[in-house]
């Protein structure tokens, strides 16, 4: 799914030899949210791609990892950190994002995970 995000980048945006930041990541959801053609591609690949690559810069940056989290909600890909087991959804906030159009919040969103994740580790050490 990572790369099919790489590859919804290239076709809305522009080449990356990369998987796309979280500045590539906006641009890329207001393009696509903008398509009105009714062939854009499927909802559900686009959530689950961007959100993938999304949960890879918390990763790649944050020191987060990848986890399969079962919750009271159902089972899921996911990303944990630490302290405290912090534990963030990737697709499941993309997909909540979706009704709000084509509105940039994936570098928003970054910087109150990092903000927030930051104020943790502070605390602790």
């Amino acid at each position: 799914m990572q790369e099919a995000g790489r590859l919804l980048h290239e076709a809305y945006v522009g080449r990356l030899d990369t998987l796309p930041d979280v500045q590539a990541l906006d641009a890329l959801w207001i393009k696509w949210q903008s398509d009105r053609d009714p062939g854009r591609p499927d909802p559900n690949t686009v959530v689950n791609a961007l959100g993938l690559c999304f949960g890879q810069q918390l990763v790649d940056r944050l020191g987060f990892r990848w986890a399969v989290i079962t919750d009271q909600y159902g089972t899921a890909m996911g990303c944990i950190a630490q302290p405290g087991d912090v534990t963030v959804f990737p697709a499941n906030m993309t997909a909540k994002r979706l009704e709000n159009g084509a509105r940039p919040f994936f570098s928003e969103l970054f910087g109150q995970i990092e903000a927030r994740l930051g104020s943790l580790r502070r605390r602790i050490s």
